[in-house]
């Protein structure tokens, strides 16, 4: 039987960090370990990076970019470089087009290949809202060219999945009907990596995440602890994460039972949640928070917000944990119930641990690909 070929399309790659990238090298290696060839077609965001090269059997191709705004959207360099990958992809033999971050040029860029090759693009949704600068002026901009691009991908396909339901539902917002879920997830043998030993006589509320302007549940959290921390004195908050808010949050918040930790690595942040008793995620974006995700598969209560992507997905009841609104008052009583009762948060614990381990794992993601691909064969 033909070895069958999946190339991705992606902005940005590995190491480049971010959820999108995880969830490419994630996939992609678990369908190689199934047989199948994947290649990744991404950008050149570091110099030091080759423009070609094989990761643990993943061929990969990297774009020449411009330096404007790289790290951020990366706006292809059309050079002889360019030119010369583009007809290397072109003449390799693709099954299977998967294209993710629909906004980014080469996920575009995916869509218009599979057409040209009589073949339509997975294209697959990581996001829950419209990108935002916290300006209404560029808010009202980023929206329309949104528009825009997501008009162009609807011309040449009609094969878009969401990473949760609730990415699927948010397409409806540009006409679209999504096929199905092709979820986020995690790896299960990090949870078997990871010594789950809570501190029985400290209770850990945890954070991982940017800190940016537009993510305010992160202060949210900071002002509800330091009032709850006030009444109870075995707290313990850990903030894991880096950006421009650090050094605010830091002076506004000095107090001994707040540990901020700036950037961690990808295994240090697993350690923080298998320590942790409860994920606090307020008011963030996104498709599927890998962030929470991870937090619940460590035995975390989690406390998050209806924008949050994937949270219904994991809890569908408050048996599971907890979606609440997104201000102070809530956080904090929710917080006193579920530090009230140290018995039934262990249980909430387990049981939401048990789901994910259970439905939202690299090798059931995997299986959903495949039936995709199986599909589009019938076709």
């Amino acid at each position: 039987m033909k070895e069958k070929t999946v190339a991705i399309f992606n902005g940005y790659y590995i190491p480049h960090l971010g959820g999108v990238e995880r969830y490419t090298y994630n996939i992609a290696k678990k369908l190689t370990e199934k047989g199948y060839r994947v290649i990744i077609i991404t950008t050149q965001h570091d110099e030091n990076l080759t423009n070609e090269e094989i990761q643990e059997g993943i061929k990969i191709y990297r774009l020449p970019i411009k330096n404007l705004w790289k790290n951020r959207y990366p706006f292809l360099k059309k050079n002889r470089i360019y030119h010369s990958l583009i007809e290397k992809i072109e003449a390799e033999s693709i099954d299977y087009y998967v294209a993710n971050t629909r906004f980014h040029l080469p996920a575009m860029l995916g869509v218009k290949m599979a057409k040209a090759k009589g073949k339509e693009a997975i294209v697959i949704e990581h996001g829950s809202s419209y990108l935002t600068l916290n300006n209404p002026v560029l808010d009202f901009m980023l929206r329309k060219i949104e528009q825009l691009l997501i008009g162009r991908v609807k011309k040449d396909t009609s094969l878009f999945y969401g990473v949760s339901n609730e990415a699927s539902e948010w397409l409806k917002t540009f006409d679209i009907k999504a096929k199905g879920v092709l979820p986020n997830a995690v790896a299960v043998d990090e949870y078997f990596n990871q010594k789950i030993e809570k501190d029985e006589k400290k209770l850990t509320i945890s954070y991982a995440g940017r800190l940016i302007p537009q993510m305010k549940g992160v202060e949210i959290l900071l002002s509800t602890f330091s009032k709850l921390s006030k009444e109870r004195k075995n707290l313990e908050l850990i903030i894991a994460g880096d950006g421009p808010l650090l050094n605010e949050v830091k002076r506004k918040y000095s107090q001994k039972n707040i540990k901020f930790l700036g950037y961690v690595p990808y295994e240090k942040v697993l350690e923080i949640d298998a320590k942790s008793d409860v994920f606090v995620l307020m008011s963030r974006s996104e498709g599927f928070a890998t962030a929470m995700l991870e937090a619940a598969m460590l035995e975390n209560v989690i406390i998050t917000t209806p924008t949050v992507g994937g949270a219904r997905d994991i809890m569908p009841d408050e048996t599971y944990g907890y979606i609440i609104e997104n201000n102070e008052t809530k956080l904090f009583e929710t917080l006193t119930k579920v530090l009230d009762n140290k018995e039934h948060m262990r249980l909430m614990q387990k049981k939401i641990s048990k789901n994910v381990l259970e439905n939202f794992t690299w090798e059931q993601s995997a299986k959903q690909f495949i039936k995709v691909f199986n599909e589009l064969d019938e076709k």
